[in-house]
């Protein structure tokens, strides 16, 4: 939160910031200015905020001071933003997911499964965020770039939303909801069999697995080790043979609904590593799949898809769910 100055009534996050009074408090006293800004405006870069002071932006008790200049409590430090960006959408730039739910804040995504979030590993290229930022970049004009940013992520296989920031301010807001766990997420998931009840919650813990040829791999406890894991989940509909899913993960563990969807005897459809049989994994990776072992699995990913999304976005001053449907391929596990 910005240090009020008294009297002033409460921001309105509708619109966007053109002036911000800040008054030093005992958090800030004694700073140099450049620190202290950046300890209140944690949306904005510490070469940003240099911006700001070499441009005259900056005002310290109505004088032009320099950014190594110490502030003292009770000072006010009166900073004019230049206009943000509005996002404008490059006409030219390709793009393989479909848009959700676009405002000046943010965009709403959904992700086809095979496609990375991020560039890493062996998946350099044709990731979803090399595709945002040939939409949204524009770093020929800095006055219309764009610079995309994740709130979160989704793993290579899974499929569905996922939300991006397309401002710094909301960015860091909604980031923060993250981290305090004040999203909700669903996910639909079409799983092997059918559950014993309509709905349940699994809370196991995960810890690695130590039996597993595969490092990367995970399994539950009871034990009271490793981290805890809590998710929820419903019984949507199935045909007996498959049974499609709503999981509400209440913690955000690495692979936590593959996880306990295999732990109660349900593994995820076309899951390699937790379906049953760890050496479909392996094959995969080392490229010796052959066709009789990915009709097996029924999908040629795992049956996981970011479903929906619920959080309070800061700029329009309420609650907002986003929504992604079912797959195509996932509907066809249910006929």
């Amino acid at each position: 939160m910005l240090p009020k100055v008294p009297g002033e009534g409460p921001r309105d996050l509708s619109k966007p910031l053109e002036s911000i009074r800040i008054l030093v408090d005992q958090r800030l006293d004694g700073q140099r200015l450049d620190v202290a800004l950046a300890t209140v405006l944690t949306w904005r870069s510490r070469s940003s905020i240099h911006r700001l002071l070499d441009a005259g932006l900056v005002r310290v008790d109505g004088r032009e001071p320099s950014a190594s200049r110490r502030v003292r409590l009770g000072s006010v430090i009166v900073v004019e933003l230049p206009p943000r960006p509005v996002p404008a959408p490059s006409p030219d730039a390709p793009t393989t997911f479909g848009v959700l739910y676009e405002d000046q804040w943010m965009v709403a995504v959904d992700k086809p499964p095979g496609m990375a979030v991020h560039p890493s590993g062996r998946h350099l290229d044709g990731t979803l965020m090399q595709d945002l930022h040939r939409r949204y970049r524009n770093t020929d004009d800095p006055e219309k770039d764009v610079v995309p940013r994740l709130l979160h992520r989704i793993d290579l296989e899974t499929s569905g939303l996922v939300g991006v920031g397309l401002d710094e301010q909301f960015h860091q807001l909604v980031s923060r909801q993250f981290e305090d766990r004040l999203v909700q997420k669903s996910y639909l998931a079409v799983v092997r069999g059918v559950p014993a009840a309509a709905e349940g919650t699994i809370d196991l813990s995960i810890v690695p697995d130590k039996t597993s040829a595969v490092r990367l791999k995970l399994t539950t406890s009871n034990r009271g080790d490793g981290l805890s894991a809590v998710t929820h989940w419903r019984v949507v509909r199935g045909n007996g043979r498959h049974t499609l899913l709503e999981v509400r993960p209440k913690t955000g563990r690495t692979h936590q609904i593959r996880v306990h969807m295999a732990a109660i005897g349900c593994p995820l459809v076309g899951d390699k590593l937790y379906g049953g049989d760890e050496q479909l994994f392996l094959r995969q990776v080392e490229g010796t799949l052959d066709d009789a072992q990915r009709a097996s699995l029924g999908l040629d990913r795992h049956a996981l898809h970011s479903h929906t999304l619920t959080f309070f976005h800061p700029m329009l001053g309420r609650e907002c769910t986003l929504e992604a449907p079912l797959p195509a391929d996932m509907a066809r596990l249910l006929e």
